[in-house]
């Protein structure tokens, strides 16, 4: 009867420590047939320019203060990418969900203030802090192969092509 007990402990303390729920107290509360705790879908939508090497291409003077949400088709899968400039000017570039909720259709990005928010779980970020993104967690993936060039940021295709599982069933921004 205690392994029991420890091993329902145990799991629940896991779930709690990922900061992944699939309802929030927002949807526990609703009553609207419209999915409960999304966020309205803020800012352009653009699909990406490639290179004659097929790698991402963002130019920076569309990037501002409101989310731009970038689609790109790898292998017949969207692929979403999120970029902003922040309060400082200073631009962020990443990979459009959650690392811990990808694979789901909400784990998706929307900004909310200065921040942005997982649609899945719910966690929020501030956008100053989108390049201290940790490695494994409930946050948003960073590139690890952006390179920046004065007018544009440019991204390796094959980089984004490892994650295409966690987008099979996304139902992020894309139009």
């Amino acid at each position: 009867m205690k392994k029991f007990v420890f091993g329902v402990v145990l799991f629940i303390s896991m779930f709690d420590l990922t900061g992944c729920e699939n309802e929030t107290l927002e949807k526990q509360n609703s009553n609207s047939n419209v999915s409960a705790g999304l966020k309205e879908i803020t800012g352009k939508i653009y699909q990406v320019e490639t290179d004659e090497d097929g790698n991402i291409v963002i130019d920076k003077d569309k990037i501002t203060e409101e989310v731009s949400y970038y689609s790109y088709e790898y292998d017949g899968v969207i692929i979403g990418l999120l970029a902003v400039k922040d309060e400082n000017g200073k631009f962020h570039v990443v990979i459009n969900t959650c690392q811990s909720c990808g694979g789901t259709p909400r784990a998706y990005f929307v900004q909310v203030g200065n921040k942005i928010q997982c649609q899945n779980c719910g966690n929020t970020f501030l956008i100053t802090e989108l390049d201290n993104l940790e490695t494994g967690g409930c946050n948003p993936i960073g590139i690890e192969e952006l390179e920046e060039q004065d007018d544009k940021f440019i991204i390796d295709h094959e980089e984004l092509g490892q994650y295409k599982d966690k987008f099979e069933n996304w139902k992020g921004p894309t139009k």
